[in-house]
């Protein structure tokens, strides 16, 4: 008995140790960041003081059961472990504690993700919206929302669904094509929605103009949320442009301001009945930017404004749901209205950077996306498994427009037909497989193009015990082109008819652990691509075409989580892995192609890690990410000789939550805490991460 409490008293003083080590590490981390060779440390012994509480959180005596997290990886309800598939879920109270106002920023600390945005704070630029990269692959993400699909023309808005409306998100990182469709050759996003809203309003304000308003409401079977974000100028968010552009005559040397960017989203459910509702998502977003000169060339123009951009966007998502958890069906639209006004100064093409201010021409450009469909789905069980099968319809709409005007040489339509099976089969009380199959194939599509294509996978599972689960499986990808990558969209978006849809294949093996107040997931995966979809910038000019190129990666992911006590959480996720590129080479006179050779793309590690730590009615939370040097082919590689890359990224947000009263909680957050200056995105221009920013507020539920 003594030595029992002896023990526990050691474990506790250590415990008190780790936590001391941590905050104090934090101190020295902070103070060493001041010295820009000593960044590095900074970071290692963040890890380090995270590492030990983790490992001495618990002790012997203390055991804390991780509640099973229901998933819908495998198109079924199911437990984490008996999924297999490298799952990650956020549930809305760790969204709460990280301070996200959207899921963009809900996404931002995952394992295996990178975030990309055309400016901070999620800030958008027309056709160029934010997305999520998932093992390296650029347009492999597909986002659904209460399991309907909101990708269009290859793009979807994050920030448009409210963080207060989701119950949950679901990450499926790998090929998911199999089960859900095209778009999913890197992973799948699942945001769930709520099925019953609190009663609660909140405000909060910041520097940099940060304003955040939202609130949610429930009566009877109808729940509504509503959230308003704005943020105000902000200079200097690229770097300045390294060249003249020979097609537009735009000087060298231009940067981008940010004048104003303002997100606006409404989400509400009608719920008829346990089993159905009807669910509608409203989002706005309009950003506002400013081409600014540097006067690298010509002093007399320094300062003054080349482009005036109002990039708009309007979103409707909206869908009648069925589910009793084996029969699933519904019908849903997606529309997205988008529109780029600009206003840009004349140009000397002999000499740009001679720019005048004073005369200024105005362009308008825009595209409507449309898509309706239905699917509807059963799972029959038996004995030893279950079966299911479902059909899909969807038919895809794009209308665009320039000056206002519909353009009949831009109107494209087809219909996008899927038939898929699941055959999940106990072959004794520890093993079982799972066979996936879809049939993909298209009609009734404007430019004469036809597709189609069988995708199988095969899973095998193995339980160890009750704790322990082991998983291996493969199977083939397969992505469509969008409308805009064949036709062309707007002014700077070439269209490229003869495009081939992506096809990979992918392997997996992973094995899941749960100790107590621990769990770990380890996975390593496999995959090559051909033909993937990849944008390529055209030599001296903004505009992109897309290119079939191949792509591959090998790597290595590590989760694990420990929840010593209800007032406790740690988690530590690593990523290695090497995605690399083949291009695709095209003699200018023969138009021959050929095959070059494999270049890095994107980074090699990823380290996200962070805690919550309850004391009293005070809730402290810190997330950081980071992620490797990465190399881009965004630019132009013969114009500069290289291929270019990013120095190391690193993400990093404080959170505090004070609880005063059961109605009333104040919070304060602290976005990029080591106030870096990383670059966040590459495209036409290269865009920086806001410096330290944040954010206090209040929330009253009634």
């Amino acid at each position: 008995m003594e030595a029992k409490f002896l023990i526990a008293g050691v474990m506790g003083n250590m415990r008190t140790e780790a936590h001391s080590a941590f905050f104090s590490s934090l101190f020295l981390c902070q103070k060493a960041g001041r010295n820009r060779m000593n960044q590095k440390i900074k970071y290692a012994a963040l890890g380090i003081a995270l590492a030990c509480t983790g490992w001495t959180g618990a002790s012997a005596e203390q055991v804390y059961e991780l509640n099973p997290v229901t998933v819908t990886a495998q198109r079924m309800e199911t437990t984490d472990l008996k999924t297999p598939a490298a799952v990650e879920v956020l549930t809305a109270d760790e969204i709460q504690k990280t301070g996200a106002t959207s899921v963009h920023e809900a996404l931002k600390f995952s394992t295996g993700i990178i975030m990309h945005a055309q400016g901070p704070r999620n800030i958008s630029q027309g056709t160029m919206t934010n997305k999520a990269v998932i093992r390296g692959v650029e347009k492999g993400t597909l986002v659904l929302v209460d399991g309907v699909p909101i990708n269009q023309s290859g793009r979807y808005n994050l920030e448009d669904i409210p963080t207060d409306a989701v119950e949950k998100i679901e990450i499926v990182r790998g090929g998911g094509a199999v089960l859900y469709g095209s778009e999913a050759s890197g992973g799948v996003i699942n945001i769930i929605t709520k099925g019953k809203r609190n009663n609660r309003i909140q405000a909060g304000i910041g520097n940099y103009g940060i304003q955040n308003y939202a609130g949610s409401f429930q009566s009877g079977p109808l729940g509504l949320t509503y959230q308003y974000d704005h943020t105000g100028h902000i200079s200097k968010i690229s770097a300045p442009t390294l060249e003249t552009s020979k097609r537009s005559g735009s000087p060298r040397g231009l940067y981008y301001d940010i004048i104003r960017g303002e997100h606006s989203n409404v989400n509400w459910r009608y719920n008829f009945s346990d089993h159905l509702f009807f669910t509608h998502t409203y989002g706005r977003n309009s950003d506002h930017y400013r081409y600014i000169y540097d006067g690298i060339d010509n002093q007399r123009n320094k300062g003054k404004t080349y482009q005036n951009d109002i990039h708009s966007t309007e979103d409707n998502l909206a869908q009648l749901r069925y589910d009793d958890g084996n029969l699933k069906a519904g019908i849903y639209y997606n529309r997205r209205e988008q529109e780029t006004k600009k206003a840009i100064a004349g140009v000397n093409k002999k000499k740009p950077a001679f720019f005048n201010p004073d005369k200024i021409t105005y362009t308008s450009t825009g595209a409507t996306d449309q898509t309706i469909g239905a699917d509807i789905s059963n799972r029959w069980k038996f004995k030893s498994g279950s079966f299911m099968v479902g059909y899909s319809l969807e038919r895809d709409l794009m209308k665009g427009k320039e000056d206002g005007r519909l353009l009949p040489n831009k109107n494209y339509q087809r219909n996008i037909h899927s038939l898929l099976g699941q055959i999940v089969y106990e072959l004794d009380h520890k093993n079982s497989m799972n066979f996936n199959w879809r049939e993909t194939w298209t009609e009734k599509d404007s430019g004469g193009n036809k597709y189609n294509k069988f995708l199988p996978e095969v899973v095998f599972m193995h339980d160890f015990d009750r704790n322990t689960m082991a998983y291996a499986k493969v199977g083939k990808s397969f992505m469509l082109p969008t409308f805009s990558q064949l036709y062309g969209d707007g002014k700077h978006i070439v269209g490229k008819r003869d495009l081939k849809p992506q096809h990979g294949i992918h392997y997996e093996a992973g094995f899941k652990k749960n100790i107590g107040s621990q769990s770990w997931r380890f996975d390593v995966f496999h995959y090559k691509i051909k033909d993937s979809l990849e944008a390529k910038y055209i030599q001296n000019s903004l505009d992109i075409e897309y290119a079939n190129e191949d792509i591959r990666n090998t790597g290595v992911e590590l989760d694990w989580q420990m929840k010593p006590s209800d007032r406790f959480f740690y988690h530590v996720g690593v990523t290695y892995s090497h995605p690399e590129k083949q291009e695709t080479n095209v003699d200018t006179k023969t138009k021959a192609v050929s095959k070059g050779g494999w270049h890095d793309y994107y980074g090699k590690i990823q380290l996200n890690t962070g805690f919550t730590a309850k004391s009293g009615k005070l809730t402290t939370s810190f997330e950081m990410n980071y992620l490797g040097k990465r190399t881009r082919d965004y630019a132009n590689k013969d114009t500069v000789g290289i291929y270019p890359s990013m120095k190391a990224q690193v993400l990093s947000d404080l959170n505090f939550s004070y609880q005063a009263n059961e109605n009333s909680r104040f919070f304060l957050n602290i976005d990029n805490l080591f106030n870096r200056h990383d670059i966040i995105s590459t495209s036409s221009s290269t865009f920086y991460d806001l410096g330290r920013n944040y954010m206090l507020g209040y929330e009253y539920k009634f």
